[in-house]
Protein backbone atom coordinates (compact mmCIF):
# COMPACT_ATOMS: atom_id res chain seq x y z
CA UNK A 1 0.00 0.00 0.00
CA UNK A 2 2.76 2.47 0.94
CA UNK A 3 3.80 2.37 -2.79
CA UNK A 4 0.40 3.25 -3.87
CA UNK A 5 0.69 5.93 -2.13
CA UNK A 6 3.96 7.04 -2.95
CA UNK A 7 3.07 6.40 -6.95
CA UNK A 8 -0.01 8.51 -6.21
CA UNK A 9 1.82 11.58 -4.39
CA UNK A 10 4.13 11.46 -7.17
CA UNK A 11 1.89 12.30 -10.00
CA UNK A 12 -0.03 14.73 -7.86
CA UNK A 13 3.46 16.29 -7.85
CA UNK A 14 3.38 15.78 -12.00
CA UNK A 15 -0.07 17.96 -12.12
CA UNK A 16 1.17 20.41 -9.19
CA UNK A 17 3.86 21.24 -11.26
CA UNK A 18 2.30 20.65 -14.91
CA UNK A 19 0.05 23.80 -13.55
CA UNK A 20 3.20 25.77 -12.36
CA UNK A 21 5.27 25.06 -15.78
CA UNK A 22 2.70 25.20 -18.72
CA UNK A 23 2.24 29.09 -18.37
CA UNK A 24 6.03 29.66 -18.87
CA UNK A 25 5.86 26.81 -21.66
CA UNK A 26 3.13 29.02 -23.49
CA UNK A 27 4.35 32.27 -22.34
CA UNK A 28 5.36 33.34 -25.97
CA UNK A 29 1.27 32.91 -27.32
CA UNK A 30 0.31 34.34 -24.26
CA UNK A 31 2.51 37.41 -24.23
CA UNK A 32 1.31 37.74 -27.92
CA UNK A 33 -1.80 37.52 -27.38
CA UNK A 34 -2.20 39.56 -24.57
CA UNK A 35 0.71 42.33 -25.66
CA UNK A 36 2.32 41.96 -22.50
CA UNK A 37 5.92 43.23 -21.61
CA UNK A 38 8.61 41.72 -19.80
CA UNK A 39 7.44 43.59 -16.68
CA UNK A 40 4.31 42.00 -17.18
CA UNK A 41 5.33 38.80 -17.71
CA UNK A 42 6.84 39.15 -14.03
CA UNK A 43 3.98 39.80 -12.98
CA UNK A 44 1.68 37.03 -14.30
CA UNK A 45 4.74 34.75 -12.73
CA UNK A 46 4.69 36.15 -9.33
CA UNK A 47 0.77 36.26 -9.02
CA UNK A 48 0.80 32.81 -8.23
CA UNK A 49 2.75 32.46 -5.30
CA UNK A 50 1.08 35.87 -3.56
CA UNK A 51 -0.80 33.60 -1.38
CA UNK A 52 0.93 30.04 -1.78
CA UNK A 53 2.97 30.96 1.16
CA UNK A 54 0.20 31.40 3.62
CA UNK A 55 -2.58 28.66 2.40
CA UNK A 56 0.54 26.21 2.40
CA UNK A 57 1.14 26.97 5.96
CA UNK A 58 -2.69 26.91 6.70
CA UNK A 59 -3.69 23.76 4.72
CA UNK A 60 -1.04 21.50 6.11
CA UNK A 61 -2.20 22.59 9.42
CA UNK A 62 -6.10 21.67 8.42
CA UNK A 63 -4.49 18.31 7.01
CA UNK A 64 -2.65 18.26 10.50
CA UNK A 65 -6.00 18.01 11.81
CA UNK A 66 -8.47 16.44 9.32
CA UNK A 67 -6.06 14.35 7.36
CA UNK A 68 -4.27 13.95 4.47
CA UNK A 69 -6.73 12.48 2.35
CA UNK A 70 -9.62 14.78 2.78
CA UNK A 71 -7.40 17.88 2.55
CA UNK A 72 -6.00 16.49 -0.39
CA UNK A 73 -8.55 15.08 -2.72
CA UNK A 74 -10.64 18.68 -1.71
CA UNK A 75 -7.73 20.63 -3.17
CA UNK A 76 -7.55 18.57 -6.14
CA UNK A 77 -11.31 19.34 -7.24
CA UNK A 78 -11.18 23.04 -6.65
CA UNK A 79 -7.33 22.27 -9.09
CA UNK A 80 -10.13 20.56 -11.75
CA UNK A 81 -12.21 23.82 -11.59
CA UNK A 82 -9.76 26.59 -11.93
CA UNK A 83 -8.04 25.03 -14.83
CA UNK A 84 -11.28 24.09 -16.68
CA UNK A 85 -12.04 27.79 -15.88
CA UNK A 86 -9.05 29.18 -17.96
CA UNK A 87 -11.38 29.05 -21.03
CA UNK A 88 -13.05 32.27 -20.00
CA UNK A 89 -9.64 34.29 -19.40
CA UNK A 90 -10.31 36.99 -22.32
CA UNK A 91 -7.72 39.58 -20.29
CA UNK A 92 -4.68 40.19 -18.64
CA UNK A 93 -6.17 40.72 -15.17
CA UNK A 94 -8.57 37.84 -15.05
CA UNK A 95 -4.46 35.68 -16.25
CA UNK A 96 -3.23 37.24 -12.86
CA UNK A 97 -6.78 36.36 -10.70
CA UNK A 98 -6.82 32.99 -12.24
CA UNK A 99 -2.93 32.21 -10.98
CA UNK A 100 -3.51 33.62 -7.64
CA UNK A 101 -6.32 31.41 -6.89
CA UNK A 102 -4.76 28.29 -8.33
CA UNK A 103 -1.50 29.21 -6.36
CA UNK A 104 -3.51 29.83 -3.03
CA UNK A 105 -5.03 26.18 -3.58
CA UNK A 106 -1.79 24.39 -5.03
CA UNK A 107 0.01 25.55 -2.23
CA UNK A 108 -0.62 23.20 0.78
CA UNK A 109 -0.16 20.22 -1.89
CA UNK A 110 3.69 19.55 -1.34
CA UNK A 111 4.08 19.92 2.35
CA UNK A 112 1.32 17.52 3.07
CA UNK A 113 2.77 15.13 0.33
CA UNK A 114 5.79 14.73 2.36
CA UNK A 115 4.65 14.70 5.35
CA UNK A 116 2.16 11.88 3.63
CA UNK A 117 5.03 10.09 2.47
CA UNK A 118 6.77 10.64 5.99
CA UNK A 119 4.59 8.67 7.85
CA UNK A 120 4.56 5.52 5.26
CA UNK A 121 8.08 5.05 5.45
CA UNK A 122 10.77 4.11 8.05
CA UNK A 123 13.94 6.66 8.06
CA UNK A 124 16.03 4.87 6.10
CA UNK A 125 13.99 5.27 3.15
CA UNK A 126 12.35 9.12 4.10
CA UNK A 127 14.76 11.01 1.83
CA UNK A 128 14.22 8.76 -0.97
CA UNK A 129 10.65 9.14 -0.78
CA UNK A 130 10.69 12.72 -0.33
CA UNK A 131 12.90 12.54 -3.37
CA UNK A 132 10.30 10.71 -5.23
CA UNK A 133 7.59 13.13 -4.75
CA UNK A 134 10.11 15.79 -5.75
CA UNK A 135 11.20 14.33 -8.39
CA UNK A 136 7.16 14.55 -9.67
CA UNK A 137 7.49 18.34 -9.65
CA UNK A 138 10.51 17.23 -11.80
CA UNK A 139 8.36 15.59 -14.25
CA UNK A 140 5.25 17.90 -14.74
CA UNK A 141 7.32 20.90 -15.09
CA UNK A 142 9.96 19.68 -17.24
CA UNK A 143 9.49 15.88 -18.85
CA UNK A 144 6.05 16.62 -19.63
CA UNK A 145 7.47 20.04 -21.01
CA UNK A 146 7.07 18.13 -25.13
CA UNK A 147 3.43 17.19 -24.63
CA UNK A 148 2.69 20.16 -22.97
CA UNK A 149 4.31 22.16 -25.66
CA UNK A 150 2.60 19.66 -28.64
CA UNK A 151 -1.24 20.27 -26.99
CA UNK A 152 -0.71 24.26 -27.49
CA UNK A 153 0.86 24.19 -30.34
CA UNK A 154 -1.94 22.20 -32.36
CA UNK A 155 -5.14 22.72 -29.90
CA UNK A 156 -4.00 26.48 -27.95
CA UNK A 157 -2.90 27.05 -24.43
CA UNK A 158 -6.41 27.01 -22.91
CA UNK A 159 -7.45 23.50 -24.16
CA UNK A 160 -3.74 22.67 -22.85
CA UNK A 161 -4.53 23.92 -19.36
CA UNK A 162 -8.01 22.19 -19.29
CA UNK A 163 -6.24 19.17 -19.96
CA UNK A 164 -4.50 19.46 -16.93
CA UNK A 165 -7.90 19.70 -14.78
CA UNK A 166 -9.02 16.48 -16.46
CA UNK A 167 -5.98 14.92 -15.08
CA UNK A 168 -6.32 16.46 -11.82
CA UNK A 169 -10.02 15.01 -11.94
CA UNK A 170 -8.82 11.21 -12.66
CA UNK A 171 -5.73 11.68 -9.57
CA UNK A 172 -8.76 12.26 -6.94
CA UNK A 173 -10.95 9.59 -7.95
CA UNK A 174 -7.74 6.94 -8.00
CA UNK A 175 -6.34 8.75 -4.68
CA UNK A 176 -9.73 8.36 -2.66
CA UNK A 177 -10.69 4.73 -3.73
CA UNK A 178 -6.71 3.61 -3.40
CA UNK A 179 -5.34 4.77 -0.85
CA UNK A 180 -6.08 4.91 2.94
CA UNK A 181 -4.74 7.60 5.81
CA UNK A 182 -2.40 6.04 7.64
CA UNK A 183 -0.06 2.63 6.87
CA UNK A 184 -1.42 0.66 10.30
CA UNK A 185 -4.21 0.89 12.48
CA UNK A 186 -1.23 2.06 15.35
CA UNK A 187 -0.82 5.21 13.82
CA UNK A 188 -4.36 6.16 13.56
CA UNK A 189 -3.97 6.48 17.98
CA UNK A 190 -1.06 8.22 17.31
CA UNK A 191 -2.86 10.59 15.21
CA UNK A 192 -5.34 11.08 17.56
CA UNK A 193 -2.42 11.83 20.28
CA UNK A 194 -0.77 13.87 17.73
CA UNK A 195 -4.18 15.77 17.81
CA UNK A 196 -4.55 17.01 21.38
CA UNK A 197 -1.21 17.88 21.32
CA UNK A 198 -1.75 20.76 18.43
CA UNK A 199 -4.11 22.56 20.85
CA UNK A 200 -1.25 22.56 23.73
CA UNK A 201 1.22 23.85 21.42
CA UNK A 202 3.18 26.19 23.01
CA UNK A 203 3.68 29.09 20.53
CA UNK A 204 6.69 31.05 21.97
CA UNK A 205 8.38 27.80 22.20
CA UNK A 206 7.33 26.90 18.72
CA UNK A 207 8.78 30.65 17.60
CA UNK A 208 11.89 30.03 19.41
CA UNK A 209 12.27 26.54 17.51
CA UNK A 210 11.60 28.31 13.97
CA UNK A 211 14.26 30.58 14.61
CA UNK A 212 16.64 28.10 15.51
CA UNK A 213 19.55 27.91 13.29
CA UNK A 214 18.88 24.46 12.00
CA UNK A 215 15.25 25.93 11.30
CA UNK A 216 16.39 29.05 9.78
CA UNK A 217 19.35 28.49 7.47
CA UNK A 218 16.94 25.09 6.21
CA UNK A 219 14.57 27.57 5.00
CA UNK A 220 16.78 30.10 4.06
CA UNK A 221 18.54 27.25 1.93
CA UNK A 222 15.17 26.27 0.58
CA UNK A 223 14.55 29.32 -0.39
CA UNK A 224 17.25 30.31 -2.78
CA UNK A 225 16.93 26.74 -4.40
CA UNK A 226 13.02 27.78 -4.83
CA UNK A 227 14.33 30.66 -6.85
CA UNK A 228 15.78 28.25 -9.22
CA UNK A 229 12.99 26.39 -9.42
CA UNK A 230 10.80 29.38 -9.78
CA UNK A 231 13.02 30.50 -13.21
CA UNK A 232 12.90 26.89 -14.53
CA UNK A 233 9.19 27.16 -14.64
CA UNK A 234 9.14 30.60 -15.86
CA UNK A 235 11.87 31.81 -17.23
CA UNK A 236 13.85 28.91 -18.86
CA UNK A 237 11.58 28.14 -21.91
CA UNK A 238 11.92 32.19 -23.24
CA UNK A 239 15.66 32.13 -22.20
CA UNK A 240 16.31 28.89 -24.35
CA UNK A 241 14.35 30.65 -27.37
CA UNK A 242 15.36 33.81 -27.26
CA UNK A 243 18.99 33.70 -25.61
CA UNK A 244 19.81 30.53 -26.72
CA UNK A 245 17.72 30.85 -30.01
CA UNK A 246 16.27 27.39 -30.03
CA UNK A 247 13.31 26.68 -32.09
CA UNK A 248 9.89 26.16 -29.61
CA UNK A 249 10.26 22.38 -30.60
CA UNK A 250 14.03 22.34 -29.71
CA UNK A 251 13.10 23.83 -26.30
CA UNK A 252 10.63 21.58 -25.20
CA UNK A 253 13.25 18.76 -25.60
CA UNK A 254 15.73 20.41 -24.03
CA UNK A 255 13.37 21.33 -21.13
CA UNK A 256 12.72 17.88 -20.84
CA UNK A 257 16.05 16.53 -21.05
CA UNK A 258 16.98 18.45 -18.32
CA UNK A 259 13.88 17.31 -16.08
CA UNK A 260 15.05 13.59 -17.31
CA UNK A 261 18.73 14.43 -15.82
CA UNK A 262 17.98 16.20 -12.84
CA UNK A 263 15.57 13.72 -11.39
CA UNK A 264 18.40 11.02 -11.32
CA UNK A 265 20.88 13.00 -9.96
CA UNK A 266 18.68 14.65 -7.07
CA UNK A 267 17.35 11.36 -6.22
CA UNK A 268 20.65 9.90 -6.72
CA UNK A 269 21.76 12.19 -3.68
CA UNK A 270 18.88 11.43 -1.67
CA UNK A 271 19.82 7.98 -1.66
CA UNK A 272 23.62 8.61 -0.75
CA UNK A 273 22.02 10.18 2.11
CA UNK A 274 19.88 7.47 2.93
CA UNK A 275 22.40 5.39 2.89
CA UNK A 276 24.65 6.92 5.02
CA UNK A 277 22.40 7.84 7.25
CA UNK A 278 21.42 3.89 7.67
CA UNK A 279 25.64 3.74 8.31
CA UNK A 280 26.15 6.37 10.88
CA UNK A 281 22.95 7.65 11.94
CA UNK A 282 24.47 10.92 11.57
CA UNK A 283 21.82 13.84 10.55
CA UNK A 284 25.25 16.07 9.90
CA UNK A 285 27.23 14.30 7.67
CA UNK A 286 24.62 12.38 5.93
CA UNK A 287 21.93 15.05 5.85
CA UNK A 288 23.42 18.38 5.86
CA UNK A 289 26.92 18.11 4.31
CA UNK A 290 25.59 16.05 1.56
CA UNK A 291 23.07 18.45 0.38
CA UNK A 292 25.29 21.50 0.94
CA UNK A 293 28.00 19.97 -1.39
CA UNK A 294 25.21 19.38 -3.77
CA UNK A 295 24.36 23.00 -3.58
CA UNK A 296 27.00 24.29 -3.67
CA UNK A 297 28.71 22.34 -7.03
CA UNK A 298 25.46 23.18 -8.28
CA UNK A 299 25.37 26.74 -8.29
CA UNK A 300 28.95 26.95 -10.17
CA UNK A 301 27.42 25.00 -12.61
CA UNK A 302 24.57 26.96 -13.26
CA UNK A 303 26.79 30.24 -12.94
CA UNK A 304 28.88 28.55 -15.76
CA UNK A 305 26.11 29.44 -18.68
CA UNK A 306 27.19 32.88 -18.34
CA UNK A 307 30.48 32.15 -20.04
CA UNK A 308 29.70 29.00 -22.35
CA UNK A 309 26.63 29.81 -24.28
CA UNK A 310 26.89 26.46 -26.41
CA UNK A 311 23.56 25.50 -26.27
CA UNK A 312 25.12 21.79 -25.59
CA UNK A 313 27.31 23.27 -22.55
CA UNK A 314 23.77 25.00 -21.63
CA UNK A 315 21.89 22.00 -21.12
CA UNK A 316 24.35 19.68 -19.67
CA UNK A 317 25.29 22.48 -17.17
CA UNK A 318 21.70 23.29 -16.24
CA UNK A 319 20.76 19.06 -15.58
CA UNK A 320 23.57 19.19 -13.17
CA UNK A 321 22.86 22.51 -11.27
CA UNK A 322 19.49 21.94 -11.10
CA UNK A 323 19.86 17.90 -9.93
CA UNK A 324 22.18 19.34 -7.18
CA UNK A 325 20.82 22.03 -6.02
CA UNK A 326 17.48 20.13 -5.88
CA UNK A 327 18.81 17.84 -3.32
CA UNK A 328 17.37 20.54 -0.65
CA UNK A 329 13.90 19.81 -1.60
CA UNK A 330 13.69 16.09 -0.29
CA UNK A 331 15.98 16.67 2.87
CA UNK A 332 14.60 19.76 3.82
CA UNK A 333 11.50 18.45 4.81
CA UNK A 334 12.77 15.49 6.49
CA UNK A 335 15.40 17.65 8.94
CA UNK A 336 12.41 20.23 9.46
CA UNK A 337 10.27 17.03 10.25
CA UNK A 338 12.78 15.94 12.87
CA UNK A 339 12.86 19.38 14.51
CA UNK A 340 9.53 18.93 15.74
CA UNK A 341 8.04 15.21 14.73
CA UNK A 342 4.50 15.66 16.24
CA UNK A 343 3.67 18.45 13.89
CA UNK A 344 5.21 17.72 10.51
CA UNK A 345 2.48 18.79 8.14
CA UNK A 346 3.05 22.40 9.94
CA UNK A 347 6.89 22.51 10.00
CA UNK A 348 7.01 21.16 6.36
CA UNK A 349 4.61 23.75 5.24
CA UNK A 350 6.56 26.65 7.14
CA UNK A 351 9.55 25.23 5.53
CA UNK A 352 7.97 25.10 1.72
CA UNK A 353 6.07 27.87 2.37
CA UNK A 354 8.49 30.50 2.86
CA UNK A 355 10.91 29.05 0.24
CA UNK A 356 8.08 29.73 -1.78
CA UNK A 357 8.02 33.56 -1.20
CA UNK A 358 10.97 33.09 -3.62
CA UNK A 359 7.82 32.48 -6.19
CA UNK A 360 6.74 36.03 -5.11
CA UNK A 361 9.94 37.84 -5.11
CA UNK A 362 11.80 35.52 -8.45
CA UNK A 363 9.77 36.50 -11.19
CA UNK A 364 9.55 40.27 -10.38
CA UNK A 365 13.68 40.42 -10.05
CA UNK A 366 14.39 38.37 -13.50
CA UNK A 367 11.83 40.57 -15.24
CA UNK A 368 13.25 43.99 -13.54
CA UNK A 369 16.78 42.42 -13.97
CA UNK A 370 15.99 41.42 -18.06
CA UNK A 371 14.61 44.93 -18.65
CA UNK A 372 17.29 47.35 -17.18
CA UNK A 373 19.50 45.63 -19.52
CA UNK A 374 17.40 47.00 -22.25
CA UNK A 375 17.70 45.67 -25.69
CA UNK A 376 20.84 43.36 -24.85
CA UNK A 377 18.34 40.05 -23.63
CA UNK A 378 21.26 38.17 -23.23
CA UNK A 379 22.96 40.55 -20.74
CA UNK A 380 19.79 40.94 -18.64
CA UNK A 381 19.62 36.76 -18.68
CA UNK A 382 23.11 36.65 -17.18
CA UNK A 383 22.34 39.12 -14.61
CA UNK A 384 19.90 37.43 -13.32
CA UNK A 385 21.38 33.59 -13.45
CA UNK A 386 24.48 35.49 -11.93
CA UNK A 387 22.04 36.76 -8.67
CA UNK A 388 20.32 33.38 -8.10
CA UNK A 389 24.06 31.73 -8.24
CA UNK A 390 25.27 33.52 -5.73
CA UNK A 391 22.46 33.38 -3.75
CA UNK A 392 22.46 29.30 -3.75
CA UNK A 393 26.08 29.58 -2.86
CA UNK A 394 25.70 31.74 -0.02
CA UNK A 395 22.76 30.14 1.87
CA UNK A 396 24.78 26.65 1.08
CA UNK A 397 27.56 27.01 2.84
CA UNK A 398 25.74 29.08 5.70
CA UNK A 399 23.75 25.47 5.96
CA UNK A 400 26.58 23.77 5.67
CA UNK A 401 27.96 25.96 8.90
CA UNK A 402 24.78 26.20 10.86
CA UNK A 403 22.41 23.55 10.90
CA UNK A 404 22.94 20.89 13.15
CA UNK A 405 19.62 18.74 13.49
CA UNK A 406 18.71 16.88 16.72
CA UNK A 407 19.12 13.18 17.42
CA UNK A 408 15.94 12.00 16.98
CA UNK A 409 15.88 8.75 19.71
CA UNK A 410 11.91 8.28 17.72
CA UNK A 411 14.07 7.78 14.82
CA UNK A 412 16.70 5.66 15.67
CA UNK A 413 13.46 3.10 16.94
CA UNK A 414 12.04 3.75 13.78
CA UNK A 415 14.90 2.52 11.80
CA UNK A 416 14.89 -0.26 14.10
CA UNK A 417 11.11 -1.36 13.99
CA UNK A 418 9.84 0.52 10.82
CA UNK A 419 10.17 -2.19 7.91
CA UNK A 420 8.35 -4.66 10.46
CA UNK A 421 5.36 -2.14 11.67
CA UNK A 422 4.95 -1.42 7.73
CA UNK A 423 4.75 -4.85 6.47
CA UNK A 424 0.91 -5.07 7.53
CA UNK A 425 0.22 -2.23 5.16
Amino acid sequence: MRWVVLILLFFGAVINFADKSIVGLAAVPIMKEFDLSYAEWGLVGSSYYWLYPVTGIFGAAWADRLGAKKVLGSIMLIWTVLQFGVLAITALPLLILYRILLGAFEGPYSPIAYSHADKWFPPKLKGFANSVVVGGGTVGAMIVAPILVSLITIFGWKVAFAALGAASLVWFFLFQFLTKENPVEVHEQVQKKKKAKLEKINMKDFLVLLASPTALFTTLAYFSTYILVVWFSVWLPIYLVEAIKMTPGQMGTSVAIIGVVSVCIYMGVSMISDHLFKKNQNWRSSRVYVVAGSMILGALFFSSIMIFQNPIWVIGAMCLAKGLTYAILPIGPTIMINEMQERGGLMTSILTSSGNIAGIVAPLVTGYIISLAGGNQLLGYNLSILFMATLVLVFGILFALFVKPVKSTENQANEQTGDIDLKSS
